[in-house]
C-alpha cells in the first residue's frame, strides 16, 4: 500500500512539474503604464496572476506590480497592474525582471514564470 501511494504521490509531482515548467510569460514596455504581457502555459486551475518586478542592478527598490483575474486570456493589456513603478534607471542600462505567479482557488500557487528586460534596450 506504501508502495502505491508513493508511485501515486510521483505521478502528481510529475504532472505539476510539467505544467508548472512550461508556463512562460514575456512583456514589452508600455511608456508610464505597466507593460503588456504575453502568456502561455498557464497552470490549469489559475484563477488570479500577480505581478511583481525588480530592478536586478538595484534589487532594493520596490517597483511593485499588481493582481489580475485570469478567465483564460492569453494577454494582459498595458496599464492593468494597479501597484506597479514604472523603470528609472539612475545611470546607465539596467535590467528588470518581472515574475508572474499563479494562483488557483484558496490562494494555492500553482507555477511562476518570470521575463527579464533592459531598460533602455539596446
Amino acid at each position: 500500500m506504501r508502495i502505491r501511494l508513493a508511485a501515486i504521490g510521483l505521478v502528481f509531482l510529475f504532472v505539476g512539474t510539467v505544467d508548472a515548467a512550461a508556463f512562460s510569460m514575456n512583456y514589452r514596455w508600455c511608456g508610464l503604464s505597466s507593460p503588456v504581457f504575453s502568456l502561455s502555459g498557464v497552470p490549469k486551475g489559475t484563477t488570479t496572476l500577480q505581478f511583481h518586478m525588480v530592478d536586478l542592478d538595484v534589487p532594493s527598490y520596490n517597483h511593485g506590480g499588481g493582481t489580475v483575474p485570469y478567465k483564460g486570456q492569453a494577454g494582459v493589456p498595458c496599464g492593468a497592474l494597479t501597484n506597479y513603478s514604472p523603470p528609472s534607471p539612475p545611470s546607465g542600462s539596467h535590467s528588470y525582471q518581472i515574475t508572474v505567479t499563479a494562483f488557483g482557488s484558496s490562494n494555492v500557487s500553482l507555477g511562476t514564470a518570470t521575463f527579464t528586460r533592459r531598460v533602455p534596450e539596446k
